[in-house]
């Protein structure tokens, strides 16, 4: 229903394009001086844009609600948040640590999150300055838009980059699973903007400041996303240092003390910090959280052509189920080259959906659609063809799924094609390498390319752009210009009358986005139907078990005892609705959530945790109670595991 209104809200865009550009010229000129005058005032700009992002996401959550745990990973990430924000980097381990194993959670050697520090960080900072992690989710949304802004201004140009800072806030920055969820994703988005938006500025000219942004910008790379933020800084990182050899900058003074110095200083402040978080989780410098949750639960690899790790033997039979079924399942039909080909094109529709949607995949269409020559032929039967295997799409289909990533292709090959400038081709380039690691993790989500969301906003700019000075005139080009030059004029088309008409669009797309996130919000009141893909997915759900389970661990806080709660599942139990999660301070905290063992096993923690009100929930009930505990009701709680069933229905991602 969405994607159906967003469809419509586009191709009327496009119909009253041209109207708006030839009878509203004065209006348009004003409002393109006034986005000038204000893109001019680059820190305003940049100040506006975060602004906005974070009072927007206030909005949306105070229209919907604050956010609420419900992935694995986000009670990690709250995990870890609350352990930052108490002082410390890891927690004691739990007594009796198999009621408490939980996803994504070390419990030995000490009691901590699995993931890099960065997000935590975040939300330790929201919790310490107002006790709500989510306000650590908005500012990193925030910052991460206005460096999105910060970073087009040297890429595009001040008043682009704020056209594309705008589109930021209004596709991602206020109403996202990355600004509305703990999961993360805006932490690395704004990594990837400082580093990208630095480097651009110290490929033109070294300064210190600059310098600074770089080295930070990797420093939240290697502490949000590492993998990806390798791949994000490789190409452009290889240029700037092809460059430095080809001027012998290493022989000026200003190269050491501009450039290295300060991002040598940086760097080696956040190598040390993230060798001190490391021992005092791992107890080695070297070995990462991650590392350790990798050998302690998981047999199968991250990336699907790396082999089978050793069997282990899990404290928690639903642990089995997600560990050694469900994950090992996942990794091998990816080996089997005709499933991989299906997976392939569900990742790839996956990445399209979240990063362009409906809206902001026509910046990227429409120059190619308006270019003449073989390009535009291929074009639209590459458009075609995806449309109408979009509107016939069987994921058991070996052959459309292989047709579809065929096409795929083919679109990032016409990319580069109209794309065709330096910059632009490096942006493709790297973009490109993020998404072909992604293609063999053996589960991915968008926010694993969140450090190139800036070069996607990139592209979409430069896409408006080309549409703001496209014209159906033609001219004779200049010899004597650079080849650069020579496109960037033919694209003007400066001598000679212009017509302008898709200029109307371009003043359009800003609207229309945000009516589409006005529908967006309500599509969430009000129940509709949206794309699994879509940015919207796991943002502030109105009906989930995880609303309940806030609502039952909140008013246990209320009470003035200390509380426990025995949690058990049904045979049928879906592991991604886990309620067993707890606070750092686990022995001293108000409430506990624990694993029902069954009666003869629980007396070892209700002798470790005496004085509590101990209460027993049955979490697959349609409505969870909690129910005073009575250890002979339950003897024998843990029930045989059923290991059959839909991967796609639970992994509904890719």
């Amino acid at each position: 229903m969405v994607e159906i209104l967003q469809l419509i809200l586009l191709l009327v865009g496009v119909a009253f394009s041209t109207a708006i550009a030839w009878y509203y010229t004065e209006v348009m000129t004003a409002l393109a001086n006034h986005v000038r005058r204000l893109g001019a005032m680059q820190a305003s700009a940049v100040v506006v844009i975060g602004f906005s992002s974070i009072l927007g996401c206030i909005g949306v959550a105070s229209l919907l609600h604050e956010p609420v745990p419900r992935i694995h990973d986000e009670f990690s990430y709250l995990l870890m948040g609350d352990t930052l924000a108490s002082g410390r980097v890891a927690n004691p381990s739990p007594p009796d640590t198999e009621f408490f194993e939980t996803f994504h959670v070390l419990v030995r050697p000490v009691y901590a999150s699995k993931y890099f520090p960065a997000q935590g960080l975040f939300l330790a900072l929201g919790q310490k300055l107002t006790g709500h992690p989510a306000v650590g989710v908005w500012l990193s949304s925030a910052l991460a838009c206005a460096a999105t802004c910060w970073m087009l201004q040297a890429w595009v140009g001040r008043t682009w980059a704020l056209l594309g800072g705008i589109l930021m806030v209004l596709q991602l920055g206020i109403y996202s699973y990355w600004s509305q969820t703990y999961w993360g994703g805006m932490v690395a988005a704004l990594g990837g903007a400082l580093f990208f938006g630095a480097i651009r500025r110290l490929w033109q000219e070294l300064t210190w400041k600059n310098s600074l942004w770089l080295a930070l910008g990797l420093v939240i790379l290697a502490t949000s996303r590492p993998l990806e933020g390798v791949l994000a800084a490789i190409p452009v990182g290889f240029l700037l240092l092809r460059c430095i050899f080809q001027e012998k900058a290493w022989t000026k003074t200003p190269f050491w003390l501009k450039l290295i110095l300060p991002a040598g200083i940086v760097l080696l402040l956040g190598g040390i910090a993230m060798a001190k978080y490391n021992q005092a989780i791992t107890g080695s410098p070297w070995t990462t959280p991650y590392t350790l949750h990798e050998e302690q639960y998981q047999e199968s690899p991250p990336f699907i052509f790396m082999p089978l790790r050793a069997p282990i033997t899990y404290s928690s039979p639903w642990l089995e189920y997600n560990y050694h079924y469900r994950e090992v399942r996942l990794y091998a039909l990816q080996r089997s080259p005709a499933q991989f080909l299906r997976v392939v094109a569900r990742k790839l529709a996956s990445w399209w959906a979240f990063y362009c949607g409906v809206l902001l995949t026509a910046p990227l269409i429409l120059p190619g659609l308006l270019r003449h020559g073989p390009i535009r032929t291929v074009e639209i039967i590459v458009l075609g063809g995806l449309l109408i295997l979009g509107a016939t799409y069987n994921p058991t289909s070996t052959i459309l799924c292989t047709l579809i990533d065929l096409l795929a292709v083919a679109q990032i090959g016409i990319l580069w094609k109209v794309f065709d400038e330096y910059w632009e081709r490096v942006a493709i380039f790297t973009l490109g390498l993020i998404l072909l690691e992604t293609l063999f993790v053996k589960v991915a989500f968008p926010h694993y390319s969140a450090p190139g969301v800036c070069l996607v906003m990139f592209l979409q700019v430069v896409g408006l752009r080309r549409l703001w000075h496209w014209s159906y005139e033609t001219k004779v080009i200049p010899r004597g210009n650079t080849r650069a030059e020579r496109r960037r004029a033919a694209r003007a088309k400066m001598p000679g009358k212009l017509v302008f008409p898709w200029r109307g669009l371009v003043f359009l797309l800003p609207l229309i986005c945000l009516i589409s996130l006005c529908i967006r919000v309500e599509a969430r009141v009000t129940g509709w139907s949206e794309d699994l893909h879509g940015s919207d997915r796991d943002s502030l759900p109105m009906h989930d078990w995880s609303l309940r389970r806030a609502e039952v661990e909140q008013w246990l806080e209320q009470q003035p005892e200390q509380q426990l709660v025995f949690v058990s599942y049904s045979a049928r139990h879906q592991v991604a609705f886990e309620w067993v999660f707890n606070h750092a301070d686990l022995p001293n905290s108000h409430v506990v959530w624990a694993r029902d063992l069954g009666a003869f096993e629980n007396q070892r923690l209700l002798q470790q945790l005496q004085g509590r009100k101990v209460w027993s929930l049955s979490a697959d009930k349609p409505m969870p109670q909690l129910v005073p505990y009575s250890g002979a009701a339950f003897a024998s709680n843990v029930p045989a595991v059923e290991t059959k069933g839909s991967l796609d229905h639970e992994s509904p991602d890719w």
